[in-house]
């Protein structure tokens, strides 16, 4: 197609289960994303899973991509896990229901999908995988919830390894959950020195299969290295381009 390609991009980006801080690293973290995303020749198509205007099938019937980014802990109960800890005060239910509904949709219809941190956890669990709920101390994160750099390595032979290159790199990281039990018909792309796994990819993301990796780290980061996010999404647009969606209505894009 010509002209800029349309995706949707959710995240919650207004929800009282958000202190303001949060509220407002998580803005600051779509605005690094929302300038990639333009200079990839992606149209975003925003949406606050916390209060979507429209269902994922609506959304998706004239997209030709999803990107979910970060934000808080998945419920335990969708992975049929007992919730513990603190996670509870930031978690939104509305907005696991949507994103969930929104990644399950774009995976039936092989539409790409993009995620980070959140949006990997939750392509995971929508999977039939699970989660960590709590890694503890470790290179994660600071005790104060700040974000810290940690290397990765890129296991080769998958697609990750072909945008970003096989070995090891620093990835900006700031998450105290990660994926335990792999989804069907996932794989793991990268994993961090301690074997935290850092990223995750469709078995088959080959033209007939669909476009489907999902990094841990946040490379949408003001300090992360610039180009692992450009190579991302000029991969992802690539697929997205050839994506037919179903309807050819156009979508109302809400602010960012």
């Amino acid at each position: 197609m010509n002209g800029p390609i349309p995706v949707i991009v959710s995240y919650s980006s207004e929800t009282p289960r958000h202190d303001a801080a949060f509220a407002d690293e998580l803005r600051a973290l779509a605005a690094g994303a929302a300038t990639a995303i333009a200079e990839a020749g992606l149209e975003a198509r925003w949406v606050n899973a916390a209060a979507p205007h429209s269902d994922a099938h609506d959304l998706l019937a004239t997209a030709h991509g999803v990107i979910v980014l970060g934000g808080a802990d998945v419920d335990p109960s969708l992975y049929g896990a007992t919730p513990y800890g603190a996670w509870m005060d930031s978690a939104d239910a509305a907005a696991d229901a949507f994103e969930a509904a929104l990644l399950r949709e774009a995976l039936e219809r092989g539409v790409p999908v993009f995620t980070i941190c959140r949006g990997t956890q939750l392509l995971n669990v929508v999977r039939g995988g699970t989660l960590v709920q709590d890694l503890g101390a470790g290179i994660h994160r600071e005790p104060n919830q700040d974000m810290v750099t940690h290397p990765v390595a890129v296991h080769p032979g998958t697609r990750l390894a072909a945008v970003l290159g096989t070995g090891t790199r620093d990835v900006r990281s700031g998450h105290h959950q990660a994926v335990d039990a792999l989804g069907e018909g996932l794989v793991v792309s990268a994993t961090a020195p301690d074997g935290v796994i850092e990223a995750i990819e469709g078995r088959d993301t080959g033209r007939d299969a669909g476009w489907v990796v999902g990094v841990q780290w946040h490379p949408e980061d003001a300090a992360s290295d610039p180009a692992q996010l450009r190579l991302l999404l000029a991969d992802f647009a690539a697929a997205a381009r050839i994506v037919l969606p179903v309807g050819d209505d156009p979508i109302a894009a809400p602010a960012a």
